[in-house]
C-alpha cells in the first residue's frame, strides 16, 4: 500500500526549512564578499582615474614650462657668459611668464632665475597670502640653483613650504633656470566634503604626506611598500605611483562591509524555525482539506465516468478550492463533451494535435527570454543606463505579448508590433548592425493570423543571417493573394543573410511527419508544422533563396474562420 501524500509533503517541507535556513547562512557570506568585490571595483575605477587626472595635469603644467624655455631661447642668447637682456627683453619675457600663470588654474608659481645675475622674474596666483609669496619667493630664489634638471626631465618633486606642499619643477637652459610650483591641494579629487563622507585621498612618498582629503588617521592602515588594490579591515585601498613625479596616489574608501549581528540572527532563525513548524502543521491540514478531499471525490467521478455515467457532474461548491473549482468546472465539461463525441475520434486525435502544437510553439519562448535577460546582465557592465532603460522596456513589451496572450490568434498589427519590440532589443544589443521595415496594406494589419507564426520567421533571420560585419536587413511585405487553391493573405519575409544551403532547403521542405524537427532550423520546421495542424495543408510555408543572396520565405494565411473552439488550438 502507497504511502499517504501528506506525509511526503511533510517530509519536503522540513527538508525546505533546512535547506532555507542553510540557504540564508550562505546568502549572507556570499553577499559579504560580492559587496565587498563591488567597492573594490567602484574604489580601483576611481584611485585609476584620479592619478591620470594628476599625470595629466602635470604634463600639461611642463608643457607650459617648455613653451617658456622655448620663448627665453629665441629671445636672447642662453649660454654662459652671455650679455643680459635688454628692457625690452625683460618686458617681453616677463609678459610671457605671467601669461604662463594666468594660463593654467593649476600653477601656483612660475619663475624665471639667471644664475649669472640677479635678474629673477617671480610671478605666484593670486590665491596665495602675502606670507606664502614671499615665502616661496625666497624659497625659489635659493632651491633651484641645486634643484634643475634638462628640459626633456619630466619628473616632478614634492617640496614643502609653510607647511604647504607643492610639486616642483625646474629645467636648466643655458645660464637661465625656468619653472613653476603647483599646490598638492589643486589636485584635490573632489572640492565637495559631502562626496567624501566615506573616501580618504592621500598623496604620499615614503612617510611623507603631502596631501591628506578625508580622514588623515587612515593613512596607519596603508601597508607600506604596497601597490595596487586590496582589502584592510572594512576599507578598500588603492594604491597607484605617478608617473611624473615618485610620489603615490593613495584612494580609501569605507566598504561598509556586512556586520552580522548573529544574536538577532540567532532570535530571528528560532521565530523562523517556530513559524515554519506551524507552517508546515497548517499545510498538512490544508492539503487535506483542500487536496485530498477534492482529489477524492475526482477519484470517485472519474471511476463513475469510466462505468458509462455521462450525465454525473461534481458539485462546485464542495471544491475546497479556486483551483478545483476549476478542475470540476472542467470535468463537468468532459463529461459533456464525452458524452456527445467518442474518445476514438475526438479526444486521441484533437488533444494529440493539441499537444504537439503547444510543443512547437513551447520552443520558441525559452531560448528567446534566457537570451534577453543574459543581454541584460551584460550591459549592466558597461555603464550605459540609458541603453539599459530602453531594452527593458522593449522587453518588458515583448514579455507581456509572449507571455499573456490568451488566444492562438492575433492580429497581424500586434504580430508586427512584438516584432518591432524584438527588433529593438536586438538594436540595443547590436548597434548600427541592423535594419528592419514592413510594408503592409492598412486594412491587413487587422486580420488574425495564428499566434508567433511571422515572429518565428523574423527570428530565424536573426539566428542564421546576424553578421558583426555587415548590416543586416529584415523586410516583410503584405498583400491579399489568390491563386488556384488559395485565397487569402501572403507575407513575404527576406533577409540579405547568407540564404539556405542546398542541404537545409531540402531538410526543410521533406521532413517527414514523423521526424518534424530540423535542428539547424527548427524555427521554420515549427512553423511548417504549426501552419498543417492548423490548416490540414502542407503547402502553405514557401522556402527559398533570392538571386541576389538571401532567405526568402512566403507565409500564405487561408481565409477562414479564427475561432479557438472550431480549429481546437
Amino acid at each position: 500500500m502507497k504511502n499517504s501524500f501528506i506525509r511526503k509533503v511533510a517530509i519536503l517541507l522540513t527538508g525546505v526549512l533546512i535547506t532555507s535556513l542553510l540557504f540564508f547562512v550562505a546568502m549572507a557570506f556570499t553577499y559579504k564578499i560580492f559587496y565587498e568585490q563591488s567597492v573594490m571595483n567602484i574604489a580601483e575605477n576611481v584611485a585609476v582615474n584620479w592619478t591620470n587626472d594628476i599625470d595629466r595635469r602635470l604634463n600639461t603644467i611642463y608643457e607650459h614650462i617648455y613653451d617658456l624655455s622655448a620663448t627665453i631661447y629665441n629671445k636672447t642668447a642662453v649660454h654662459s657668459g652671455s650679455e643680459q637682456m635688454d628692457m625690452k627683453k625683460r618686458i617681453e619675457i616677463q609678459d610671457a611668464t605671467n601669461s604662463k600663470l594666468m594660463a593654467s588654474a593649476d600653477l601656483s608659481v612660475v619663475f624665471v632665475k639667471d644664475t649669472e645675475s640677479d635678474l629673477y622674474f617671480y610671478y605666484g596666483n593670486s590665491t596665495l597670502s602675502q606670507a606664502q609669496n614671499s615665502a616661496l619667493k625666497l624659497f625659489v630664489q635659493q632651491y633651484c640653483l641645486d634643484h634643475s634638471s634638462s628640459i626633456n626631465n619630466k619628473n616632478w618633486e614634492i617640496v614643502s613650504v609653510l607647511n604647504c606642499s607643492y610639486y616642483y619643477k625646474a629645467v636648466k637652459l643655458g645660464k637661465y633656470i625656468i619653472g613653476a610650483m603647483s599646490d598638492c591641494k589643486t589636485f584635490r579629487l573632489n572640492d565637495t566634503p559631502d562626496s567624501l563622507m566615506n573616501d580618504t585621498c592621500l598623496i604620499m612618498s615614503g612617510e611623507d604626506l603631502f596631501l591628506c582629503q578625508g580622514n588623515e588617521e587612515l593613512k596607519e592602515i596603508i601597508e607600506e611598500g604596497r601597490e595596487g588594490s586590496y582589502i584592510s579591515g572594512a576599507y578598500a585601498v588603492c594604491v597607484n605611483g605617478q608617473k611624473y613625479s615618485d610620489a603615490k596616489t593613495v584612494y580609501v574608501r569605507k566598504s561598509e562591509g556586512i556586520s552580522i549581528p548573529w544574536k538577532i540572527v540567532s532570535i530571528f532563525l528560532i521565530a523562523d524555525s517556530a513559524l515554519c513548524v506551524l507552517l508546515v502543521g497548517l499545510s498538512i491540514y490544508n492539503l487535506n482539506q483542500k487536496v485530498r478531499i477534492p482529489i477524492r471525490e475526482l477519484v470517485s467521478a472519474d471511476k463513475k465516468l469510466s462505468d458509462g455515467d455521462f450525465d454525473y457532474k461534481l458539485n462546485l461548491t464542495d471544491a475546497g478550492s479556486s483551483e478545483f473549482e476549476e478542475l470540476y468546472s472542467s470535468f463537468n465539461d468532459m463529461s459533456d463533451k464525452i458524452g456527445n463525441l467518442t474518445i476514438e475520434t475526438y479526444d486521441a486525435e484533437i488533444k494529440r494535435q493539441q499537444n504537439q502544437l503547444k510543443m512547437l510553439r513551447a520552443q520558441v519562448k525559452p531560448h528567446t527570454f534566457l537570451n534577453a535577460i543574459n543581454t541584460i546582465n551584460n550591459m549592466t557592465y558597461t555603464g550605459k543606463p540609458e541603453d539599459i532603460r530602453k531594452y527593458i522596456a522593449a522587453f518588458a513589451s515583448f514579455t507581456r505579448y509572449m507571455m499573456y496572450k490568451a488566444k492562438d490568434w492575433t492580429s497581424l498589427r500586434d504580430e508586427l508590433n512584438n516584432i518591432e519590440s524584438y527588433v529593438s532589443m536586438q538594436k540595443i544589443r547590436f548597434p548600427n548592425s541592423i535594419e528592419f521595415t514592413y510594408d503592409c496594406p492598412a486594412q491587413m494589419l487587422e486580420e488574425n493570423i495564428p499566434y508567433l507564426i511571422l515572429f518565428s520567421l523574423v527570428e530565424n533571420s536573426f539566428k542564421h543571417a546576424m553578421t558583426l560585419v555587415n548590416t543586416m536587413y529584415v523586410t516583410i511585405t503584405g498583400e491579399y493573394y489568390e491563386e488556384e487553391g488559395f485565397k487569402g493573405i501572403r507575407l513575404i519575409e527576406e533577409d540579405n543573410g547568407p540564404g539556405f544551403s542546398k542541404e537545409a532547403l531540402e531538410k526543410l521542405i521533406s521532413a517527414e511527419e514523423d521526424d518534424p524537427f530540423t535542428k539547424e532550423h527548427l524555427g521554420l520546421t515549427n512553423v511548417r508544422y504549426s501552419l498543417n495542424l492548423i490548416y490540414q495543408r502542407d503547402d502553405l510555408l514557401r522556402i527559398s533563396n533570392k538571386k541576389e543572396g538571401g532567405a526568402h520565405i512566403e507565409l500564405l494565411i487561408p481565409e477562414t474562420e479564427t475561432d479557438d473552439e472550431i480549429t481546437g488550438m
